[in-house]
């Protein structure tokens, strides 16, 4: 297992999230994370959710139970224009939000299709290229809280 110094050399941002995201799965079998290994797993999680079908996928799976420790993981690295699309998308829900994905599912079943166009809406703003850079930023993250990574 490479220690942070060593995979921090790397000028592969993406090999960096890698490694980085390796050590933390590997970890998390065997021990508790840290606060910092957690806001990673949470920008992690969102990422996936929204690759593989946006927000009406995140909030329908069980990713979308973590949505405020989410919205404040993409805070916590800066990545402010990514936590407003996600709090917007959030407030979409409004009062029906349940962190229970099953409820959750039923009642995004039953939602306003004017919802579900701003969540479509929103999709588009987040995969835009004029958003932040998001993998420079967990990396940036990373590197400013080293000590606090594959130790």
């Amino acid at each position: 297992m490479q220690n942070i110094e060593t995979i921090l050399k790397s000028e592969d941002d993406i090999a960096i999230i890698e490694a980085v995201g390796n050590y933390i799965w590997d970890k998390k079998e065997k021990s508790d994370l840290n606060s910092f290994e957690l806001t990673f797993v949470y920008v992690d999680i969102f990422e996936a959710a929204m690759n593989e079908g946006g927000l009406h996928y995140f909030f329908n799976s069980e990713s979308g139970d973590f949505v405020t420790e989410i919205i404040q993981a993409y805070k916590d690295i800066n990545a402010t224009k990514t936590a407003t699309v996600l709090t917007k998308a959030f407030q979409l829900l409004n009062v029906k939000y349940t962190s229970n994905t099953e409820a959750r599912k039923k009642v995004i079943a039953k939602l306003d299709e004017k919802i579900i166009s701003g969540w479509e809406d929103l999709d588009e703003i987040f995969f835009s290229e004029e958003e932040e850079d998001v993998v420079e930023l967990i990396v940036n993250y990373i590197r400013t809280n080293k000590s606090h990574f594959c130790n």
